[in-house]
């Protein structure tokens, strides 16, 4: 009775191990499946147009603007001048620094500076979109005399590769996820696979001829 009681218990948790394995099995293969199918429908959405695909997900490159000046001084009075070129948005701002700790905000303002000398003005434009560019001007005052100049650009050399090296990136970064999805989704549907194969178990069992075992016996 005993025998058969631990035995009956051993075929239950033998049929609720398989149920699990029926379950989750099931679950993970259709995961699998689910995943590879999403990674194969976007490979060939961009298949079909590549370049289309890759410009949407490109951010549209924006040119910000340029700031430049011309200045005219009389004695110690100075009028500035904004010559700065407006880039992909119109600019919104103009930041003056006249070189004695003294600033404006005025896009073409004059100032009359205590003392003759050189200073070095500065100009930061900035854009509704929030590009920005800076320039400076040396400016020479002389007593009792006029001069005039112009600012000099500050900016950075510029090879203009953002947009291909943007879409490079995006390329690269899209091949990467897909191989991860890929990877991901495979190893949902082996996971499936090995619960739902049938649990094959070998005995090995040795047996004697019947003659050698009746001699035995």
């Amino acid at each position: 009775m005993y025998k058969e009681e631990i035995k009956n218990i051993g075929d239950l948790m033998k049929i609720k191990e398989e149920t699990y394995g029926i379950v989750w099995g099931t679950v993970l293969l259709v995961i699998g499946i689910i995943i590879l199918l999403i990674a194969l429908t976007n490979v060939l959405n961009v298949a079909q147009n590549p370049a289309e695909t890759i410009e949407q997900w490109v951010p549209e490159e924006t040119q910000g603007p340029t700031a430049s000046f011309v200045w005219t001084s009389n004695d110690k009075s100075v009028e500035f001048s904004d010559l700065s070129a407006e880039g992909s948005y119109d600019i919104s701002s103009w930041s003056w620094d006249f070189g004695d700790d003294e600033s404006s905000s005025q896009q073409n303002p004059s100032h009359v500076y205590s003392e003759v000398g050189s200073y070095t003005v500065s100009l930061e434009v900035e854009d509704e979109n929030g590009n920005s560019h800076k320039t400076v001007a040396g400016v020479s005052l002389v007593e009792e005399e006029g001069s005039n100049g112009q600012s000099q650009s500050t900016a950075g050399f510029d090879l203009g590769l953002g947009v291909s090296l943007n879409r490079m990136a995006i390329s690269s970064l899209y091949a990467i996820a897909f191989a991860i999805i890929v990877m991901i989704g495979g190893r949902f549907l082996v996971a499936g696979v090995r619960l739902l194969r049938p649990n094959v178990r070998i005995y090995k069992m040795k047996v004697k001829p019947k003659e050698v075992y009746n001699k035995e016996k």
